[in-house]
């Protein structure tokens, strides 16, 4: 494992392990472990690939009319970060959009809450998912009240801070 050693113009150390030589490393455990070798990661490529595939898959089960099929593939792209555009590109989270969307469009009140909740389990952004259904914030407010969603808002998490910080004061 390779560290860079900087120093900041006022002398103190930014990165790296200490310049003073530690000697050789007292357990062997943490010797073991730095030499194995990690689990390779999906290149940007290959994840691109394994995206286009499961949304093929998931517009197969949509032109089949197969909605329980359609919300298993939505969850391994989600999973699998395909509608994130930082992880995948742009081009293919739309696609993943695109899929939601049109499952929307032809699903029952039923089929749409379970979707919602789906995407709430796997913790999408509130913006992403009205993105997705084109719809505004009122109207997704709407469904989610509708289908029993709690979704808590930021105003809701820094208020329980605040009564937390309060508390251990």
């Amino acid at each position: 494992m390779h560290r860079s050693r900087c120093i900041a113009k006022g002398g103190f150390k930014i990165n790296g392990p200490s310049t003073k030589d530690k000697g050789p490393m007292d357990n062997e455990k943490e010797q073991d472990t730095s030499t194995e070798a990690s689990l390779p990661q999906p290149t940007q490529a290959g994840r691109i690939e394994l995206c286009q595939e499961t949304i093929e898959e998931a517009r197969r089960c949509l032109e089949n009319n197969d909605k329980d099929c359609i919300i298993k593939m939505l969850e391994e792209l989600i999973r699998a970060d395909c509608h994130n555009g930082y992880a995948v590109g742009r081009e293919i989270a739309d696609k993943v959009k695109d899929v939601v969307h049109d499952l929307w469009l032809v699903s029952d009140n039923e089929h749409r809450c379970e979707l919602l909740r789906m995407l709430k389990s796997l913790d999408v952004s509130r913006n992403w998912v009205r993105d997705a259904l084109g719809m505004n914030t009122k109207s997704l407010n709407k469904w989610l009240v509708r289908c029993n969603i709690d979704r808590e808002s930021r105003m809701e998490r820094n208020n329980v801070v605040e009564e937390i910080e309060d508390l251990l004061r």
